[in-house]
């Protein structure tokens, strides 16, 4: 067996903590009470249940009322669409570890990030996902608008507004056929008038730069 060098060994231990910690980055406490075992598809993993509660209101909800999940200490999942990796990489931005090393969103986590954050109410995991596509260019802008749309993500169409009427234009033009399903949804109603509002604007006094890598539509 070759020898490990002291820089490897190094390495080998902080590739088994990621590891580990990306296994189950909020394991429960030793309290049995402590335990709340999640469910998605055919996998489950075990997390400390006050943890959850004190970062998602939904959580702390759901176990303070008497409902099932209180009493079975369980939580299933599989309405949402997401598979149990990406439920770890939701805990892991929410863990203790993420207060003192932040996990941003990237362009492969930020969607179930967003969809998590939303469910178990999480808003300052939202507002990182918004603040990351203002510049993700790999999802088109127009599927970034309607999920702002969606999950009600304030900060991202401040922004979007905030764009130049030029680009707003070239932007609706691109993307009528959209636009038209947006018009038609009650729940969407203010956010086209405000949309063509901005769109009619004959000055573009006070609007934000536009970042370079913004526009992909």
């Amino acid at each position: 067996m070759m020898p490990v060098s002291p820089t490897q060994s190094v390495l080998v231990r902080l590739l088994k903590k990621r590891e580990n910690m990306h296994e189950n980055p909020c394991p429960p406490l030793s309290s049995p009470a402590d335990d709340l075992t999640v469910h998605i598809g055919n996998r489950k993993v075990t997390v400390s249940a006050a943890w959850l509660m004190c970062q998602s209101p939904m959580v702390r909800q759901m176990l303070s009322v008497e409902m099932k999940e209180k009493q079975q200490r369980s939580l299933t999942l599989n309405k949402l669409g997401i598979d149990m990796e990406q439920f770890m990489d939701f805990l892991e931005a929410i863990s203790s570890n993420a207060l003192l090393f932040p996990i941003l969103p990237n362009p492969k986590n930020v969607l179930p990030l967003l969809i998590l954050a939303d469910y178990f109410q999480v808003d300052w995991v939202k507002t990182r996902c918004a603040n990351h596509l203002i510049n993700c260019v790999e999802i088109p802008l127009i599927d970034r608008f309607l999920l702002a749309i969606r999950y009600q993500l304030d900060y991202f169409k401040d922004f979007f507004f905030n764009l130049s009427v030029k680009v707003l234009r070239a932007f609706f033009k691109a993307n009528r056929d959209q636009f038209s399903l947006i018009s038609s949804d009650p729940n969407s109603g203010k956010l086209f008038f405000e949309f063509a509002n901005r769109l009619s604007a004959d000055t573009d006094f006070g609007e934000k730069p536009m970042p370079a890598n913004f526009i992909s539509y």
